[in-house]
């Protein structure tokens, strides 16, 4: 499988809000300008287990 330069944005941005990165920081790093919540939208992914874990 090949992966390209997005993909790998994907996982840093997910891994750093996984590893409970102020999402100001994570903003300031792949640099959106926006509203935070186009990176929160976008290029976050939550596993199901941490889903889940933050509902119990």
């Amino acid at each position: 499988m090949k992966h390209t330069p997005h993909d790998i944005r994907h996982t840093c941005i997910s891994l750093l809000t996984k590893a409970d990165v102020n999402p100001t920081t994570i903003k300031k790093i792949v640099g959106h300008k926006g509203a935070m919540s186009l990176t929160e939208k976008v290029y976050t992914h939550m596993h199901y287990q941490t889903l889940l874990d933050a509902i119990n």
